[in-house]
Formats: structure tokens, sequence, C-alpha cells
């Protein structure tokens, strides 16, 4: 029995010794691979530790800014926020940290970690909290040849009488502020103006010959509020919307009056929408659903929309958002599927491609901030942002194509009715300038 409790002895001493050996070597092999900048090495021989169940403050530390030289800034955040917890008194650490989250858009867990920066770290990193985070201003247009398409041809045909309504140019500008009352709470406004140019072509042989051909300037104004908040990684957001849309249409003269005049009838409709929607933020990608409510064209729609964005490589250097939307109502459900995908090119500029596909009438997306209260149906879209950040504002100049679905009538009488089915194509130039307290 005493033989067995000295080997016993001697065995657990080894194991020990053998560990706090490992342990050195660990702590010398990594301190040399670190110091000599060979941040590559320092992270295997870091993870080779790990697995031995080998850990300590320094490695966590330089396993954290070994990952973030080799701007894999999400794990980056895993292994300094791990020696934080251990010392979270060196600024050099806090400083790696911010901006790791920073640079893997965890822009909320920045600014958290900042407010507990003494004066000089936040001057250094340029934290101020301000109450208005940034005001941005976005405006252009798309451009159409639909009006010219359609403004002499004959849409009657042999039979004695047909009209329809053509849309062409839209011009468009949008003004949002963010007002960020802590880093967990901020607030979103929005405002938006649309005009679109409309042609209303009547043409009749019955009881006289007589084409008729009005423009218009309808008018869009939008509001949005949202408000969202941040807690261990879930964002929660709730949003409301209004949509003041006013339009015209014609009346014609009665039958067997044809010098009666054409009228033209202007409406006006007021609509909303209410939207909730939570995410949260995992290593390398984000989830996130909303659930919204609209009366868009008098009509009530139940959007429901799911998305995922992602950071596959640890940075903001290539990322990827792909959603679809759920809409439904007493006319139609649909699906409509969207993509964007960005990469860096160089310095401060990146390259964003974006597309979608689907029925959009009545959807809206981002919380009711991007709403497709259009007359006609869009059945997809594509084009490219190129953005430009700098320190206190970032710009970014967009193209797109869009294609809308539309149709006009002829009649041979009021009640022999027949549709005409048509498609066209938008240009959209538009132009983002952002200024960042």
């Amino acid at each position: 029995m005493r033989t067995l409790l000295i080997s016993l002895f001697f065995i657990s001493s080894f194991s020990i010794s053998y560990a706090q050996t490992t342990a050195e070597q660990v702590d010398k092999q990594s301190y040399d691979a670190f110091f000599g900048k060979d941040y590559k090495s320092t992270i295997q021989i870091g993870n080779e530790a790990l697995k031995q169940n080998i850990d300590f403050y320094f490695l966590r530390y330089r396993l954290g800014v070994s990952y973030y030289e080799t701007k894999n800034y999400e794990q980056a955040v895993t292994h300094l926020e791990k020696a934080k917890a251990t010392d979270s008194s060196d600024p050099v650490l806090l400083e790696y940290l911010y901006y790791a989250y920073v640079f893997c858009n965890r822009i909320e867990k920045s600014e958290l970690l900042a407010t507990s920066f003494t004066p000089e770290l936040k001057a250094k990193v340029g934290y101020k909290g301000h109450l208005f985070k940034s005001v941005s201003v976005e405006f252009g247009g798309l451009r159409s040849s639909n009006n010219n398409k359609f403004k002499n041809k004959d849409l009657k045909g042999n039979n004695p009488s047909g009209r329809g309504t053509f849309y062409a140019d839209v011009d468009f500008s949008n003004l949002v502020l963010e007002n960020q009352f802590s880093p967990r709470f901020k607030i979103l406004n929005g405002f938006s103006y649309v005009s679109n140019t409309s042609n209303d072509l009547i043409q009749q042989t019955f009881p006289t010959p007589r084409t008729d051909s009005y423009t218009s300037k309808n008018n869009y104004f939008q509001w949005n509020i949202l408000a969202s908040y941040f807690l261990k990684d879930w964002t929660i957001s709730a949003g409301v919307g209004l949509y003041n849309a006013s339009s015209y249409y014609v009346m014609l003269p009665p039958p067997f009056a044809p010098n009666g005049p054409v009228t033209k009838v202007k409406t006006t409709t007021t609509d909303y929408s209410a939207s909730v929607s939570v995410g949260k933020r995992f290593k390398y990608f984000q989830p996130n659903l909303s659930l919204s409510y609209t009366n868009l064209a008098n009509t009530k729609t139940m959007i429901a929309e799911g998305s995922v964005t992602y950071y596959p490589f640890g940075n903001v250097r290539f990322y990827g958002n792909s959603k679809v939307g759920y809409v439904s109502n007493t006319a139609k459900n649909n699906t409509v599927f969207s993509q964007l995908l960005g990469v860096h090119l160089i310095k401060n500029i990146w390259l964003e491609g974006f597309g979608a596909y689907g029925n959009h009438q009545n959807y809206i997306s981002e919380n009711g901030f991007l709403a497709f209260n259009t007359p006609n149906k869009i059945n997809w879209y594509a084009g490219s942002n190129l953005n430009f950040f700098f320190k206190h504002f970032d710009v970014s100049l967009g193209y797109g194509i869009q294609e809308r679905e539309s149709s006009y009538e002829t009649s041979q009488n009021p009640v022999n009715v027949f549709y005409t089915n048509y498609k066209y194509n938008y240009n959209l130039f538009k132009t983002k300038i952002v200024w960042k307290f």
C-alpha cells in the first residue's frame, strides 16, 4: 500500500511538472513568434496550446493581436475579450478590442466599450458619444422611355376605344437623422419625397374620333421612425411609417357626348405601416426576422421577412446579405428574394452589388424605410454601389435597372374590355452622402 501511494505521488508530481513545463514552453514559443511579428505561427502555437487546456492571459493577448494583424477581427474579439476578463486596465488591449469590434461591424459593442475609456483613450480613438450620430441625404432619379414609346401608339387597334396610363421619369430625395441616446438605444427618423411623371392616353372612334393625352406630376411623401435597442448581441427594433400619395386619373365624357370634357381628378391617400424585428449577432453571421403590417394602396398586407448578414472572413472586407420576404393580402401572395454582396477594393473604397426578384407591390423592407408603394408591379431589379468611407463623411454612388410591368385596355363596348400586358425598364441613378458626428 505504501509503495502504491509513493508511486501515485511521483506520477502526480510528474504530471504537474509536465503541465508547468508545457505552459512555460508555450509562453516562450508564443512570445518569440509574437515579438518576431510571425503572427501565423503565434496563432498556430496558441491554438495548439488551447487544445491542451493551456490558457493564460498573455497567450490570449498575443492570439487576439495576431488575429487582428491578420485581419480576422472576429477571432481577435474572442481572444481579446478573454484577456480583458482577466485584466481590463491595459489601454493597448482596450484599443485593439475597440477597433476589432469596429472592423467586424460590431458598432454597438465598440461604443459600449468606449464609454469605459479614460478621456485620453476616448480622444485617441475619436469616441465622442454625440446625441446626433449622423445625417444622410440621398437623391436621384429613375429614367425610362416608357412615355415616348406609347405616346404615338395606336392602343385601340380595330376596337372603338383604348386607354392607358404610362409612367416615366421619377425623381426622389431622402433625409435620415440618426439619434443615439446611448450605445444601446437609438432612433432613426426618415423623410422622403418622390415625384413621378405619368401620361394618360385616351383614344376612341365612337361616337366620333378623338385622342386625348394628359401629363401629370404625382407626388409622394413618406415619414418613418424606427427605435432599436441592443442587449447582449440581440437587436430589437420597432418602427412605424406614414405614406401620403397624390395622383390623378382621367374621367371620360359620357357615351354619345362626343364633345364632352375629359376631366382630371386628383386623389390623395394616406397609408401606414408598422413593423417589429429581432436579430442576433453570432461570430460570422447575423440572422434577422421581421414582421410588418401595411395598408398601402387601400390594401391591407402582412409581410414576413427573414434575412442573414454574413462576414465569412471575420471582417468587412467581404460581406453579404441574403433576404426572403413573403407578402400576403386578399389580392395575392408572393415571395421576394433579395441579395447583396460587398467587397473592399482599395483603401477606403468598397463595391456593392445588389439584386432582387419577385413582385414587389405593397412590399416593405428595412422596417418600412424601403417601401414599394408603386402603381405598377416591379418584377426585378439589380445594380451596384460604389462607396467611399472617410473619417467624418461617406459618399455612395449607385446605378441600377428595374423591370416593371403594366397594362393598357381596349374595349369594344363597356362590357367587353381587354387588357394588354407590357414590360418596361427604369434606369436608376443615385447619390448618397452621410455626415458622421
